[in-house]
């Protein structure tokens, strides 16, 4: 950050913590990091996606909080069960465990698997109350894309084979595979469309670099005319849409072959709801623990960091009715530094 926004963090966060909007930390475990809840970053993240206006800015941190404790996001983060967090991982773009040449993570989605049968079981979850023994899809869909923040980009952050190792990562990006999409699926993901890109833009304000769609059919710009109502402004103008033809020339500009999935002439193989396959420096970068081999667990994953300064990666949610608190892997910040 520079001096100038420096201050003016200083100043938002002092105008959060006047509004309570702060207080989210008491929902916070002792030891668990503040990364993507109420950290620096996150609160610059809010301010740059108003412009710096302080005003602007406090008016939608304040939604999102408001909105993120009437689901009791990080509640919710801690108790998930595993199942329905990987369930839910299908249903959105979710890390590939790849960057991108300048250290972004690399989210993707096919939209092949948001058929008829998908989209119905997202509504299913969409009327759930939330105060059930399983949660509804809005704290499903705030769990998954806390897993970015206060996981993936954190991890990204430490790494140091980026153009810019001292500055943190805060943004992702997007690729959407998109050869199987029709005019009507496009109508039956009109609520899908609107949700994601709703949470997306006020829930996590600039963690999108860009979104490149890759591979539509010829008649796609019927389906974007009618898709792109449903999306958050900002959002679209982040949208690139890349043929077969320019998809790998393009995608190779910003990412490495080895990381661009096969799909669009890469040799990374990517399926639906897979777990993050890590690129070696990031499996080599983590000193793991047992049972573990380089090998990241399926389910919530947050960051715990001891008075020493290491950062722990914790494996959260429940798994069988039990909640988990496994130690996956160490990272020593000061070390990476």
């Amino acid at each position: 950050m520079t001096a100038h926004d420096t201050v003016l963090v200083a100043q938002f966060s002092r105008l959060c913590a006047e509004r309570g909007l702060l207080k989210g930390r008491d929902d916070v475990k002792e030891g668990d990091r503040l990364d993507g809840v109420a950290d620096e970053t996150t609160l610059l993240r809010f301010l740059q996606a108003k412009r710096m206006d302080l005003s602007s800015a406090l008016s939608q941190f304040e939604e999102a909080t408001q909105f993120r404790r009437e689901k009791d996001a990080l509640r919710v983060y801690d108790w998930i069960s595993v199942d329905d967090f990987e369930d839910t991982r299908r249903l959105y773009p979710h890390w590939t465990g790849r960057r991108g040449k300048q250290g972004l993570p690399i989210l993707m989605i096919d939209t092949a698997h948001l058929d008829q049968t998908t989209i119905a079981h997202w509504r299913q979850t969409r009327e759930l109350s939330g105060h059930s023994s399983s949660p509804d899809m809005a704290q499903r869909a705030l769990a998954h894309f806390d897993y970015l923040t206060r996981f993936v980009f954190p991890l990204c952050s430490a790494l140091g084979d980026r153009p810019q190792p001292l500055e943190p990562v805060t943004k992702a990006i997007y690729l959407v595979e998109a050869s199987t999409i029709c005019l009507r699926q496009a109508w039956n993901l009109r609520d899908f469309a609107r949700d994601i890109s709703w949470m997306l833009a006020t829930c996590y304000p600039e963690t999108i670099d860009q979104i490149f769609v890759c591979n539509p059919p010829s008649y796609f710009a019927k389906i974007w005319s009618l898709l792109k109502n449903f999306l958050d402004p900002v959002t679209a103008e982040k949208i690139v849409v890349l043929t077969s033809t320019d998809a790998y020339g393009t995608l190779n500009k910003y990412i490495h072959h080895d990381d661009i999935p096969a799909e669009f002439g890469g040799a990374f193989q990517f399926t639906t709801g897979m777990l993050p396959n890590l690129c070696p420096v990031a499996r080599q970068a983590l000193r793991w623990a047992p049972p573990f081999n380089e090998t990241l667990p399926p389910g919530p994953i947050k960051w715990t960091q001891d008075a020493g300064g290491q950062l722990k990666a914790v494996a959260t949610g429940t798994a069988d009715g039990v909640e988990r608190e496994l130690h996956v892997a160490t990272l020593d910040v000061e070390e990476e530094k």
